[in-house]
């Protein structure tokens, strides 16, 4: 029973977050050093920064 009301809880929160995900990103890169360490993490992928070059040069 307890596995079963954690799984909706879970659901519901995930639910929650997609509708929501603009918010919460925004709400999250507005602090400095949660976006510092987002674009280190994201910076660290060779795909994403080679794309990011590439547009920026």
């Amino acid at each position: 029973m307890k596995k079963l009301l954690f799984i909706l809880i879970c659901a519901a929160v995930l639910s929650i977050l997609v509708d929501n995900r603009y918010r919460v990103l925004n709400v999250v890169l507005g602090q400095d050093k949660l976006r510092h360490y987002f674009i280190h993490s994201i910076m660290k992928i060779p795909f994403i920064r080679n794309r990011f070059i590439e547009q920026a040069l």
